[in-house]
């Protein structure tokens, strides 16, 4: 059983908070995620206090671990961009007629590289929202216990009902350029990550109320369900997979994507279901199971070959790939392992050989790499950690369990067939909620946060 270096991955999560290699520059403009990586690796590693009182500081793991809940939340409400108000838009009606207004540019932007827009008048034209931005922004707020009460609620829901299409999908980018009339009608960034993540924004925003499953009653809050849904069905694969977009090769990304998204719409089960999509589930779950994938297999003293495709009596570790014929990456095992999940057919991978796997990529400085030997990076992080917090619930957080459990007349044998049900019965236990929101730390359920923020 490979060790977890939980104390390596708390100091390269908190590092990364402060200093970041230059390789990351590039990614300036959307350093929100990786704040929202860090923060949420933290909180599935047990470092994050529950902010039930006045604390500011997570407690102290080891020397110089350490961060400021305050200063991060302030920082992220910087980002938070100015709407503007738009009245008839492309409509011959005039300004005095009674039309409700329209908002352009509500959410948050993912860096401050065009600085803080202080109101509304000296506020930059290419200062867009982002619909992935929003979404680790409410993420990482709610993981710092925020109660999400200086967040433009209307200002955002009501951009994200104008960013959807006629088909069903979303753009990506908000603009509070007025005179973009033709909004709807461009092709830009519309697959299911931007729908993916409009739909987890609208489930944390919207009302609680019964407008999760086919009504809502605040205008501002609606979004078209049935054209959503009926889009991400148009995503579906001869395989059972998903696609970014109708017609593109199926992947372990969208897939998530268009899974997650259905579940929180509150329509996974019906569609399943329906008459119309008869057989889906059955290939869905089958394409999934189908990439788990075994590492190079290598030469025993017999002179054979391990071969590489699964086999799952070796015991060897086996990761997923994206997509067949593509090699295992780290990331996988929480997009499909997640699609699994919500499935709830999470059982049929062999949660083990996945767990080595992911713990085979792991870097002695802290953190994951996407395979076995690379540098750590923060998104390949992130998921690892999700991973094992959806399929390893008990020993993912806490130091390793062979430190004081397996004394030196235990029955070792004995101990490893407890983990290996361990594994096998709590892979099912982490809310399907939090999976599909991507929330993975066990220290708070989503579905009473999420009720606790419109009380």
């Amino acid at each position: 059983m490979k060790k977890f270096e939980r104390l390596r991955h708390i100091r390269y999560f908190s590092n990364s908070l402060h200093n970041l290699p230059k390789q990351y520059s590039s990614a300036d403009t959307n350093r929100l995620t990786l704040v929202h990586f860090c923060i949420q690796s933290l909180d599935i590693l047990g470092v994050l206090p529950d902010y039930s009182g006045d604390e500011k500081l997570c407690r102290n793991i080891d020397d110089g671990v350490f961060l400021n809940r305050d200063e991060i939340v302030e920082w992220i409400y910087g980002l938070q961009t100015l709407p503007t108000i738009v009245e008839n838009v492309g409509s011959s009606m005039s300004p005095s007629d009674n039309v409700t207004p329209r908002y352009a540019g509500g959410g948050f932007k993912g860096s401050n590289y065009l600085g803080l827009a202080r109101s509304a008048e000296h506020s930059n034209p290419y200062d867009h929202s982002h619909l992935a931005m929003t979404y680790v922004a409410l993420c990482t707020l709610i993981a710092l216990g925020d109660d999400l009460s200086r967040v433009n609620r209307n200002a955002i829901l009501a951009t994200l009902r104008e960013l959807q299409k006629e088909d069903g999908s979303f753009l990506a980018v908000s603009s509070n350029y007025i005179g973009r009339e033709n909004v709807k009608e461009a092709d830009d960034d519309c697959d299911l990550r931007f729908m993916y993540t409009a739909i987890c924004i609208w489930y944390i925003l919207a009302d609680d109320s019964p407008k999760k499953a086919t009504s809502c009653n605040n205008a501002d809050a609606c979004i078209n369900i049935q054209s959503a849904v009926s889009y991400i069905l148009s995503c579906v694969t001869y395989e059972g997979s998903l696609g970014l977009t109708p017609g593109r090769e199926g992947h372990g990304g969208s897939t998530f994507c268009g899974v997650a998204s259905l579940f929180l719409l509150g329509a996974l089960d019906d569609v399943l279901m329906s008459p119309e999509q008869t057989g889906w589930k059955e290939d869905l779950i089958r394409w999934c199971v189908m990439r788990q994938y075994s590492l190079p297999g290598k030469e025993v003293d017999s002179g054979d070959i391990i071969s590489n495709g699964y086999d799952g009596e070796n015991g060897n570790a086996a990761g997923m790939q994206g997509r067949p014929n593509k090699l295992e990456d780290t990331c996988y095992s929480y997009w499909i392992g997640g699609t699994l999940h919500l499935l709830g057919a999470a059982h049929l991978l062999d949660g083990w050989a996945l767990r080595e796997y992911v713990l085979k990529c792991q870097s002695p400085y802290g953190g994951f790499g996407k395979v076995v030997g690379a540098m750590p990076d923060l998104l390949h992080s992130f998921y690892s950690m999700a991973w094992l917090a959806t399929s390893e619930e008990g020993g993912c957080c806490i130091d390793e369990v062979d430190q004081g459990l397996i004394g030196e007349n235990a029955n070792k044998a004995a101990f490893y067939s407890d983990v290996y049900a361990q594994v096998d019965e709590s892979i099912t236990q982490l809310s399907r909620l939090d999976c599909a929101l991507g929330m993975c730390a066990k220290r708070l359920s989503m579905k009473k946060i999420i009720s606790s923020l419109h009380t």
